[in-house]
């Protein structure tokens, strides 16, 4: 099999070599498939950290993509600093904040639904209401509601972390680098 001449072409490769869709592939790196495709076309080119990812995905070096014609330079990048600004600062952040709102309350009513049984009990004991036996059976099943929940509430905490981990890890990190061919870094 001939080496792939661009990164694009060497992904694709690798990818079809180890019978990988594009979408399996961009749901191991948190990003969409049509992203995975604009890299296999050559339309727009991995950060470091992507191609870093996709080495230890396709358990090859980081070197394999770049096939010797490559280097990776250390410079800052305005334009992917200002894009991404813009888009972090209009968007991610009102999106970000919606996350976290949503995650928080979700966490304090599976804390609540915990608690249910206990906060009856403990009304009860200092007076503060009688105690019924419909409002405690009531807090047992928010109690195993909560239970049933729980693991899986922390699931999907933990692939929005990873989600988000993902997405500042390529988003930063393509500001200061850029791949760029070895003869116009001979020219400098």
């Amino acid at each position: 099999m001939a080496m792939a001449e661009t990164i694009g072409q060497r992904i694709k490769q690798k990818r079809e070599v180890l019978g990988l869709t594009q979408s399996e592939v961009a749901e191991k790196l948190f990003v969409t498939q049509q992203t995975v495709a604009r890299w296999e076309g050559d339309k727009h080119l991995p950060p470091i950290t992507a191609l870093e990812d996709l080495a230890k995905l396709f358990d090859v070096e980081p070197a394999y993509f770049f096939g010797g014609d490559k280097v990776v330079m250390h410079k800052f990048n305005f334009f992917a600093f200002f894009g991404s600004m813009v888009f972090n600062l209009l968007f991610f952040w009102m999106v970000a904040i919606s996350i976290v709102t949503f995650l928080l309350t979700n966490w304090a009513m599976i804390f609540g639904g915990l608690i249910a049984p206990l906060a009856i009990g403990y009304q009860a004991v200092y007076g503060i209401r009688q105690f019924e036996w419909s409002r405690f059976g009531v807090a047992c099943l928010f109690t195993i509601i909560a239970i049933v929940v729980l693991p899986i509430w922390w699931k999907f905490n933990t692939y929005i972390w990873r989600m988000l981990k993902a997405y500042y890890r390529y988003n930063v990190n393509s500001f200061f680098y850029e791949v760029t061919p070895v003869d116009k870094q001979a020219k400098k």
